[in-house]
Parts: C-alpha cells; structure tokens; sequence
C-alpha cells in the first residue's frame, strides 16, 4: 500500500486514532500540535515527521494554513526492494527518547521535490512507477535519517537529568497506565521520591504528573469507544477502572460529556 496526499483531515481529527501505516510528512506552512506514544510536540513549517502504525496519535491546534506534503506506505510494500537484511528497519527504526521530526534546514526543497515525484509517478502509473516509489521513498527516509542525526547532536548536549527523568516517567506511563493508578508507584519504580517526580513533571511540562497519567488513560479511552465495539464497561475493565460508573464520571468530569454521548457523536466522523 502507497498513497500520497496533501489533504490535512487526517490531521484534524477530534478523536484519538491507530493507522497500520508509516506517514512521512513535510510542512510547508503553518504548525499543528500532535501526541504520539507520550511525545507531545508541534509540527513547523520545514520540518519532517514520521507517524508509526500501531501507536496512538491525536492533533490539536492544526493552523487553518497548515501545509503539508504525505507519503503513505506499509513496511511491506517497501520489503519488495531487494536490499541487504536489516536496511528498512534501521530506517524505519524511531529514536523513542525524542520526537519523531526534524528540521530539514538546506535539504527541505530537495525532499520536497522527492514528494512531488511520488505523486507523479501515482498519477501516472508508468511501467515499473511502484519500484521508483519505493526507491524514493528510501531516500526520503535516509534524508530524515540524516535530519535525526545532525539534530541528535544538539539535543544531546542540552539533556539534562531532569529531561531524563521526565521522557522515562512518560515511557512507563504509556507502558502502565491501566495498571498503576499512583505517582508513588512510578516514583518507587525510577527510585526517587513522589515529591520529587512531581516536582521535576511540573517544572519540565508545565503539568502535574497525575495529569498525565490521566491524559493518557483520556486518550486510550476516546479511541476504545471511537475505534471499537467494545461496551462501555468492557472499556472500563480494559483501562483499570473498578466499575463503569466510576470510568463514566471519570471520562466526564475531564470531557464534559459521558462515555455513551460521546461515542454517539463521534459514530459518523469521517476519518
């Protein structure tokens, strides 16, 4: 599967959402904030994304001038190149401790025009256009390799132990967020004290640690009862809740609206 695109509706949905697809995205103007896995960052104008299957993704704030250039692809459309074991995985392979997009600097226009060439050779659909696809795909995942690299270099001169702190509290969140239900938990687990994880969250995201927590349980929740059949107290049972009356107050007390209404009005969004 391939596709391209510049239409931003994947962007600006409401609802949290999975793909079983790789998006590689360019911005060309404008800015979007978006949550992937416990990254929260913004696109900007010149930058390079990668969107990973399998991980849960929302938008928020998406610029009424947000432009952008998509490739879409599964990895086993491009294991069709016959290349040495391991090469697309490397490529594909995400840094977890930071965000997955770059700037791209001096190189922006070239891969943008790597983009421009996808969408011609789809619409065209010359002889041996999906084997050329695949091919510039590859260099657009070496051009934002490379764009990973330069910027690793910066980032980590500026890494501080908080920094550290904060990316492992929101890796084992996003691991344990239907089980532990405590600060104290994650603190005992990174072998500090509840005061001072919730101390270093605060001064590194502007938010408490339980709000996270929270935010992550909110997320996972919009997406049962958007994505899936799930009942509302199977939802509840899969997220760490006692009963599904506490979920339901839970759910409304942060969205202003309960579990069956807000599964209700997402029913018909188009995605």
């Amino acid at each position: 599967m391939v596709k391209y695109s510049e239409e931003t509706d994947n962007l600006r949905l409401a609802s949290p959402i999975k793909n079983d697809y790789y998006t590689v995205l360019i911005c060309s103007e404008g800015n979007a904030k978006i949550k992937i896995g416990f990254h929260h960052f913004e696109i900007t104008s010149g930058t390079i994304t990668i969107l990973p299957p399998d991980v849960l993704i929302s938008t928020q704030n998406v610029s009424d001038n947000f432009k952008v250039k998509q490739v879409l692809f599964t990895k086993v459309f491009l294991q069709k190149i016959i290349l040495k074991e391991g090469i697309i995985d490397e490529l594909l392979l995400l840094n977890t401790k930071y965000p997955p997009m770059y700037e791209l600097n001096e190189s922006f226009n070239s891969v943008k025009e790597k983009f421009v060439q996808i969408k011609r050779e789809l619409n065209s659909k010359y002889a041996y256009h999906l084997d050329i696809i695949r091919l510039i795909i590859m260099e657009i995942l070496y051009e934002y390799n490379r764009a990973c690299e330069y910027c690793l270099l910066g980032f980590e001169k500026t890494m501080n132990r908080n920094y550290q702190l904060t990316y492992e509290f929101k890796k084992l969140v996003d691991e344990h967020f239907t089980t532990w239900n405590s600060i104290g938990q994650y603190a005992s687990h990174l072998g500090i004290s509840a005061k001072h994880l919730t101390e270093v969250i605060k001064e590194e995201t502007g938010n408490t640690a339980l709000q996270i927590i929270h935010e992550r349980i909110l997320l996972e929740s919009q997406y049962l009862l958007k994505h899936t059949t799930r009942s509302i107290k199977e939802c509840a049972d899969q997220l760490g809740f006692e009963t599904a009356s506490y979920f339901s107050r839970f759910f409304k007390r942060y969205l202003m609206i309960s579990p069956n209404d807000y599964r209700k009005s997402k029913k018909n969004e188009v995605f």
